[in-house]
């Protein structure tokens, strides 16, 4: 069994990962060049799939794919977001959002909609999945329903509830994951039992979300982790089942559920100023606190 999947590049420094539309592919972005990459759970090495800098596209975070098959892709400062189709790798839609200063960081999709947040805002960015894909509007600001004004919140993962009716939106800045009703627009956090979860990319495998977390832990540091939650009361309730570590060098960003595994990015983003350990890596793991 593949433990460890192999990117080619030395400059590729990944960031986000999906699953394909096969339950057997899945791609990977890459965040300083743009690229994304696309790999198979039977073969341990990723080939390009599409090159750094094609449409436009200099730098690229979180993706998924739609129920149309079309890879949906975060294009970061560029306030951009991509679609291509999985079966071809041709440029379905490109639109760029209204706000200059932009962050796109994660999707998801809910409902006919995709959902992106924007690290520079405390906002999501919401797009229609019809035959052709909508431009992005502005869905919720969450200032106002408890983020203040100029609260470094760095909104970043983001999830459908497994009953579709609401999202969970990490916001890695502050520490907290929020609640929001789909139909009403209604923006809660979540009920953490008092502990902070700095939360990056985030995936439900089975009823456990898992989220790559980070904490500091007191010595200036920073030490990342896997963090299962266990969700109750409609999802606004969380128990945190546990901790599961990884090196700091290794910095994972995100993480896909696939074949009954984690796949977990490792960016190497903070790997320090010794530059990147090459190959670059996504691991494949089994669920450390279940299903």
């Amino acid at each position: 069994m593949i433990e460890r999947y192999e990117l080619p590049g030395d400059g590729v420094y990944p960031e986000g990962i999906t699953e394909g539309p096969d339950g057997s592919t899945f791609y990977v972005s890459g965040s300083a060049e743009g690229a994304i990459y696309r790999g198979d759970l039977d073969r341990p090495g990723l080939e390009l799939w599409s090159p750094p800098g094609a449409d436009g596209r200099t730098g690229a975070l979180g993706m998924t794919v739609d129920p149309a098959g079309r890879l949906i892709v975060c294009g970061g400062h560029s306030g951009v977001l991509f679609a291509y189709d999985t079966a071809n790798g041709g440029l379905v839609a490109r639109h760029e959002v209204t706000t200059k200063r932009t962050l796109l960081n994660d999707v998801c999709v809910n409902d006919g909609h995709a959902y992106a947040t924007d690290s520079l805002r405390p906002a999501v960015w919401r797009f229609a999945l019809d035959d052709e894909i909508g431009a992005g509007e502005p869905w919720i600001d969450l200032t106002g329903h408890g983020i203040e004004p100029g609260e470094a919140a760095y909104l970043n993962g983001i999830v459908s509830t497994k009953d579709g009716s609401a999202l969970l939106i990490a916001a890695q800045g502050t520490g907290q994951l929020w609640h929001v009703d789909i139909a009403t627009r209604e923006a809660v956090p979540v009920d953490l039992g008092g502990v902070k979860v700095s939360g990056d990319g985030m995936v439900f495998a089975g009823e456990v979300l898992y989220v790559c977390d980070y904490t500091g832990d007191g010595d200036g540091e920073p030490h990342f982790r896997l963090t299962g939650l266990r969700l109750t009361d409609g999802h606004r309730t969380a128990e945190i089942l546990g901790h599961h570590a990884f090196e700091t060098a290794d910095t994972p960003t995100t993480l896909a559920y696939l074949g009954g595994r984690l796949l977990v990015v490792n960016s190497q983003l903070a790997a320090g100023d010794g530059g990147p350990r090459l190959p670059f890596t996504v691991s494949a793991i089994e669920p450390p606190f279940g299903k």
